[in-house]
């Protein structure tokens, strides 16, 4: 009967430390565009935003001792979550964003390049690190304009063992990179 408990409290311990690796959400973008706001209510039209990674499911993983332990991923459409979003962010900051191509002053097309959280083992430095890449290409009038955004970021966080725990980071990195692209587009 000794063996039977000790047995059944190592399996208890062994399966209650392991990493519980879910699929991470992303919340929908909330009011906080804190950025400058459009000069004379300009028209602007989002054509579309894309997410040409290869891999979509995928947004990062786990290191532990410097080897990849799991891939972190998530069924989260972000093309649809980031048009949402930036809608959002430019109605805030003055666009008019009902509008056609042929009405707007600016066309908008958003490319997402990559998504990528890392997590490790490390105790006292930042341990939690994220990057999101975006490409936007502005048209207006004749002149087409390319621009390269890079949202990084780093934190260290309390020990998990579930990647829950993650999504506020991602969606700092999500807002953060939205602010930034509505807030470019503020100066032209």
């Amino acid at each position: 009967m000794k063996n039977v408990l000790v047995l059944l409290f190592a399996l208890l311990f062994l399966t209650g430390c392991t990493y519980k690796n879910e699929a991470l959400n992303l919340a929908s973008y909330k009011a906080n565009y804190p950025g400058p706001t459009a000069k004379d209510r300009s028209t602007i039209y989002l054509r579309w935003v894309k997410d040409v990674r290869t891999d979509k499911s995928s947004v990062g993983y786990l290191l532990q001792n410097g080897d990849r332990l799991a891939t972190l991923y998530s069924d989260v459409d972000f093309a649809d979550k980031y048009t949402e979003g930036l809608q959002y962010a430019l109605n805030l900051a003055g666009f008019n964003t009902d509008s056609t191509a042929r009405a707007s002053s600016m066309v908008v097309e958003v490319y997402i390049k990559n998504i990528e959280l890392i997590y490790n083992d490390k105790n006292f430095d930042k341990n939690l690190q994220g990057e999101i890449e975006i490409e936007v290409i502005v048209r207006r009038n004749n002149d087409v304009i390319t621009q390269n955004f890079k949202q990084k970021g780093g934190k260290w966080i309390a020990p998990s063992f579930n990647s829950k725990d993650l999504e506020p980071f991602l969606y700092s990195l999500f807002a953060d990179s939205i602010n930034d692209i509505v807030s470019r587009l503020t100066r032209f």
